[in-house]
């Protein structure tokens, strides 16, 4: 990857510098309008870590640092992806958790509630949207505008107008064992946890491919712009309409409508996905096809004749197209002040960033609409940094970018990763111009791993641990 092209000195310190009281009042990281962070801030020193760091383990429980506790909400079936959406009061709300698990395909919606702050959460009611339901389609790749299932959901995100986005893969060979037809997996799902009536939906519109985070983002011009990590390269949407806050959930229908765009961090562009410019390439025969691609030239012309068939091989058509490929940039996170991208690579050994890394993408006048960006490495993942193999990511009121680990059970407490334990949450404080070494914050049991959190009132975070459940951390 090309890092050349450097954000500014300026810009970054303004990043870096942003007090605690501006980001908690955009902690929904979901309004780019507001620019870049304050300069004449640049001078305040981060806020210390609420917590003792923990030392790397290989006990097989959930370890917390000290000072807190684990309410735990579900056990046996864990995830990948969990939200919390806040309900009447801050006594009680709804956790969406996006299902890996074989036995637990789908995703689940938690009813919770306390009876005061210092109580423990607990579970009211369980829904869930399994791979045997009826999901409606929408966008130009519906087809007959119904399909079966939600699967392999290890990943998501939230809209401006508060619905959970979950999204596929379409590598699951499970769909089509069951005999699913495999092009109508690999999308983003859209559901509203508090509203039974609002059908789940798949988005065709969002290109298919297999899924990592998706976050949420205004353009200066109202519009929805959609970022969406995936196992290759880095991609945006962006809605043909705009934005009415008045609409509340009917704005769902910005989804169904707009042009999909994949990173090319070389240029430091966004390359609009087309059927017309990928036949233009493929029809060269002497076109030799980059690596990630399983089709051949021939077969792939043939199966983008229309916008509709390339929305269906979306990675395929933006690595054709000039997209970086990626390593694993499954994990997404907007700062809550500035609106700036921070992308976590998982990495892995045979790529030779085996630790990973978090990349941070800067838009154009701050503006999500912007077809130009400005990127550069924020953290190397290693010994000295305190991490390994980002997966999951999320900012806190107070700026603090939270990293869940994945490194592979069969590596795991092994050899060059023997020195970070089990897999684990961390949080890292901006210091100068750059981050902190990561403070551990919890360790998953052996050959588990922990989601990136959903943070709730006072304090509470949320938390779904893949093979083992789902938790509530707050303070003992």
């Amino acid at each position: 990857m090309d890092y050349k092209k450097e954000v500014s000195r300026r810009s970054f310190l303004a990043f870096l510098g942003t007090g605690a009281a501006a980001l908690a009042a955009s902690a929904t990281g979901l309004d780019p309008l507001l620019g870049k962070a304050n300069a004449s801030a640049a001078g305040h020193s981060a806020a210390a870590l609420p917590f003792p760091a923990l030392q790397p383990t290989t006990a097989d429980k959930l370890t917390l640092a000290g000072g807190y506790t684990a309410d735990w909400l579900a056990t046996g079936e864990g995830g990948r992806y969990i939200s919390f959406v806040q309900g009447k009061s801050v006594y009680e709300g709804y956790l969406w958790i996006s299902h890996t698990d074989q036995k637990a395909r789908g995703a689940s919606i938690l009813t919770i509630k306390r009876s005061d702050i210092d109580a423990a959460w607990t579970v009211e009611g369980t829904k869930s949207v399994s791979a045997s339901d009826r999901i409606s389609v929408t966008g130009p790749a519906k087809a007959s505008g119904v399909t079966q299932g939600l699967w392999s959901n290890g990943s998501g995100g939230r809209t401006p107008w508060g619905t959970v986005l979950a999204g596929e893969s379409p590598l699951d060979s499970g769909a089509a064992q069951a005999g699913i037809n495999p092009e109508s997996v690999g999308y983003i799902a859209e559901a509203d946890p508090t509203d039974a009536s609002f059908a789940v939906r798949k988005h065709t519109a969002l290109g298919r491919f297999a899924h990592g985070d998706a976050v949420s983002a205004l353009t200066r011009d109202r519009r929805v712009a959609i970022y969406m990590g995936s196992s290759r390269a880095l991609f945006k949407f962006i809605s043909a309409g705009e934005y009415d806050p008045v609409k509340g959930t009917a704005n769902t229908a910005l989804l169904e409508e707009g042009r999909l765009y994949a990173a090319d961090f070389g240029s430091g562009q966004w390359i609009e996905l087309t059927a017309k410019a990928v036949k233009a390439v493929l029809s060269n025969k002497t076109y030799r096809m980059p690596a990630g691609v399983d089709s051949l030239r021939e077969d792939l012309l043939k199966k983008v004749e229309e916008q509709s068939n390339l929305l269906i091989y979306a990675q395929d058509a933006a690595l054709v197209l000039g997209a970086t490929p990626l390593d694993n940039p499954a994990g997404l996170a907007l700062h809550p002040a500035d609106g700036s991208l921070f992308v976590a690579q998982t990495g892995s050994a045979s790529s030779g960033n085996g630790f990973g890394s978090v990349v941070r993408l800067v838009e154009d006048g701050s503006d999500a609409g912007s077809m130009t960006f400005e990127s550069d490495l924020a953290a190397a993942g290693g010994r000295q940094a305190g991490f390994s193999s980002p997966d999951g990511a999320a900012f806190d009121s107070a700026g603090r970018l939270w990293l869940s680990s994945r490194i592979p059970s069969s590596l795991l407490n092994a050899g060059a990763y023997a020195a970070f334990g089990n897999n684990g949450l961390y949080a890292l404080t901006s210091s100068g111009e750059s981050f902190g070494k990561a403070e551990p914050f919890a360790s998953a049991p052996v050959k588990g791993a922990l989601s990136a959190p959903a943070f709730g009132p006072d304090g509470t975070l949320f938390a779904a641990i893949e093979g083992s459940g789902i938790v509530a951390i707050r303070r003992s």
